[in-house]
Parts: structure tokens; C-alpha cells; sequence
């Protein structure tokens, strides 16, 4: 979840929420961060085992050029990546360098305590900023948005060239559900079956067996999700790798047009229930 730090930070350090009960953490001591101060300044903590995004920090307006970020609750022997950018162009969200300022920092396989001292440089990375799996979906959150009329599914997607970020909102009190990459209706496809149940994400990862029938996969590829229902809303988001190296899925590729299927229940959170509605159409991937 992200944690907004607020418009004039008073204090030199900030502290991200602690994310759990080991004793490992990462201090990072910014200097001359002045191009930055007065525009949004966010970070992001990624496991890199998992993938998982642990954590996001945000400074709407960043107020001084020297400060502290310190990330506890850490596991030790775990590799961790931060990536860090600044709206320079003031867009309101992260653009490519040169037009943002942006930067990845590695931590591999950590002590107890490690410590970084960053200085402003023009060494810039293109961390192509995803949207936070938080199963709430905000105008902007994603690069790509599009209504199907069959299903009344809003399914907003982005990728970069490992890992395709999906949105999925519709009234509807039951499951919301995408398929990549069918063969014939059902058959072939890389599925995601999702609904809240008593404020719980239930999310499944099926492969298409037959033209009307799908099964679970033995082992789940989601990397990481996130729900809500609200007044008679759901909304669900998950990140997913473009190549999970399972025999049965196929791998999508930057920049290609991908056939999907869609489908809701108006009702039902059980996922084995069959769809009230049900459409396909086809959205193209981002290079």
C-alpha cells in the first residue's frame, strides 16, 4: 500500500511502515536531490525472488534535497530492489527519462543493516512505473483502458517486457474473470478467475481445457493481487508474467495483439459457477 508523506516533510527521515517482525532493513541517504524538490518524488520496494512489490512511498512535494528513507521488517539473505523516480516534467505520473528522473538500486542477499548513500545523477533508468495492486482502480492508473459492452467489464491493462499489470471492474456482486490467448472459446487459454468473498480475495489461475471447460493449474503464476467490493462493485488487480514457463500457457509478447476472454457472474463468488456473461475481443500489448 502506498503511504503519502505529505506536502512539506519537516523532518529528515522518513520511515517506511515496518513489514514485518525480522530484523533487516534498508537505509537510503539521499543528497542534492535538488531537481526533485517542489514535484512528486515515489518509491518502491520489490522482492526479487517473488516479484511482489512490498511496499510504495510517495512525497507529493518533495521539500528537501538531503533526506533519509529507511525500508525495516526485512528478511535477511534476501535480495531487494528500489526503484525511485521524480515527475521533473510534472505530469502528474512517471515518464521515461530524460523527461522524469528515475533509478534502480539493488540490493542483493542483505545483512542486517544495509545502508546507501544516493546522490542526484543523470545515470537514469526507465523503471517503466506500474500501477500499485491495490484493487482500487483511479483515472491514469493504467496506460490502457477499454469497456466491453457484453460483460460491462472495465479491464484496464499495462506491461513492461516481464510482467503484464490487469485491472478488472464491473457491477457485479460476483467473480470477474480474463483469458488470454484461447485457441477456440475457452480452449488454450491462460485464465484469472477473481472474486471478494466477505472482504477476502479468492483468485485462481486456470488453463483452458476444452472450447467450454477449464481447470485450476497446479501451481498458481499470479504474482501478486488485490480486491475490493463496493457498493456493488468489484474490482480486482494482478500481476502476471508475460512467460510464466509452464508447458501448457503461452508466453505474450510486447507489442502483440492478444485475443481475450471475458466473463462475470452478476452473483456468485464461487468460481467454479458458470459466467452470466461472456464476450471476447482482443487488446494489444504495449511494446
Amino acid at each position: 500500500m502506498k503511504r503519502i508523506l505529505g506536502t512539506s516533510i519537516a523532518a529528515l527521515t522518513l520511515i517506511a511502515a515496518s513489514l514485518g517482525a525480522a530484523g533487516a532493513s534498508i537505509e537510503l541517504r539521499f543528497e542534492t536531490m535538488d531537481p526533485i524538490v517542489g514535484k512528486l518524488l515515489e518509491l518502491r520496494l520489490i522482492r526479487l525472488k517473488t516479484g511482489v512489490e512490498l511496499q510504495r512511498i510517495a512525497a507529493p512535494e518533495l521539500s528537501i534535497s538531503n533526506f533519509d528513507v529507511t525500508f525495516e521488517g526485512l528478511e535477511p539473505g534476501e535480495s531487494y530492489r528500489v526503484d525511485v523516480y521524480g515527475d521533473v516534467n510534472r505530469s502528474g505520473a512517471y515518464d521515461a527519462p530524460p523527461a522524469d528522473h528515475a533509478w534502480r538500486l539493488e540490493f542483493p542477499e542483505i545483512s542486517e543493516s544495509e545502508s546507501l548513500t544516493f546522490v542526484h545523477n543523470t545515470d537514469f533508468t526507465d523503471i517503466d512505473w506500474p500501477p500499485e495492486i491495490d484493487g482500487v482502480l483511479a483515472p491514469g492508473d493504467y496506460r490502457n483502458v477499454l469497456v466491453d459492452p457484453a460483460t460491462g467489464l472495465e479491464v484496464s491493462w499495462q506491461n513492461d517486457g516481464e510482467t503484464i499489470y490487469v485491472g478488472l471492474s464491473a457491477e457485479v456482486a460476483g467473480y470477474v474473470a480474463i483469458g488470454f490467448a484461447p485457441e477456440r472459446r475457452m480452449e488454450g487459454a491462460n485464465i484469472l478467475i477473481a472474486a471478494v468473498s466477505d472482504g477476502e480475495l479468492l483468485i485462481e489461475d486456470h488453463f483452458g481445457t476444452s472450447q467450454t471447460g477449464h481447470s485450476k493449474d497446479v501451481a498458481s503464476n499470479v504474482i501478486q493481487a488485490a480486491g475490493t467490493e463496493e457498493d456493488g462493485r468489484t474490482t480486482v488487480e494482478f500481476a502476471y508474467p508475460l512467460d510464466t514457463g509452464a508447458e501448457d500457457d503461452k508466453p505474450l509478447l510486447p507489442g502483440s495483439d492478444v485475443v481475450i476472454i471475458l466473463a462475470v457472474h452478476s452473483s456468485s463468488d464461487s468460481l467454479a459457477t458458470r459466467h452470466t456473461s461472456r464476450s471476447t475481443t482482443t487488446i494489444t500489448l504495449d511494446e
